[in-house]
């Protein structure tokens, strides 16, 4: 046997071993089962609590791996297969005896504040910088604004994008900023805790 074969077999049975656990992973894992969730890249941040979760959270099911296929990364695959079905909460690790050949999880996210979309209308607080108190960051909102739109309709509007959102704080906002033949606001959405 040559020594080009004898690397190519290994690089072979290092891929197959690879896609074993990213097979692993992926099956286990699965989508995301609440749309209020949706799945988060591999390597995103997740608490982990060895029994039941010392905070509110909202349950997206057991998620599994097969360790012998995972190999040291074993802790960090069942992380991602919780990742994977968008929870940011890993709980009932403690259950699993030290040398499991397959490790067992629950998939949590920690509970919302919002409880979904609000009218436009809806009170909405606006902060230049942070917001002076306890707020669970939704995400990004974006207003865009007729060209001779004043700033008090167009920072309504972002207030509007807001509450659409579930939230009732818009904070760290920038605008309007002339785009083509409209403007343009941004900030980021909240709601209070």
């Amino acid at each position: 046997m040559t020594r080009g074969n004898t690397v190519g077999h290994a690089t072979r049975a290092t891929f197959a071993t690879f896609a074993l656990a990213i097979a692993a992973v992926a099956g286990c894992g699965g989508a995301a089962p609440d749309a209020r969730y949706p799945a988060r890249p591999a390597g995103c941040p997740v608490k982990s609590y060895p029994a039941e979760p010392g905070i509110q959270v909202d349950d997206l099911g057991p998620v599994a791996v097969d360790c012998v296929a995972a190999g040291s990364a074993c802790e960090r695959s069942v992380l991602d297969a919780v990742c994977a079905r968008g929870g940011d909460v890993a709980w009932g690790l403690g259950e699993n005896a030290l040398s499991a050949a397959q490790v067992t999880a629950h998939a949590a996210h920690t509970k919302r504040v919002t409880q979904g979309p609000s009218e436009r209308g809806c009170p909405v607080q606006v902060f230049a910088d942070a917001p002076s108190m306890h707020t669970e960051n939704i995400g990004p909102v974006i207003a865009v604004c007729a060209q001779d739109d004043s700033r008090e309709v167009c920072l309504r509007e972002l207030q509007d994008q807001t509450c659409l959102l579930g939230g009732d704080v818009v904070w760290q906002v920038e605008g309007p900023t002339p785009v083509g033949n409209k403007q343009r606001m941004r900030g980021r959405a909240a709601h209070s805790k």
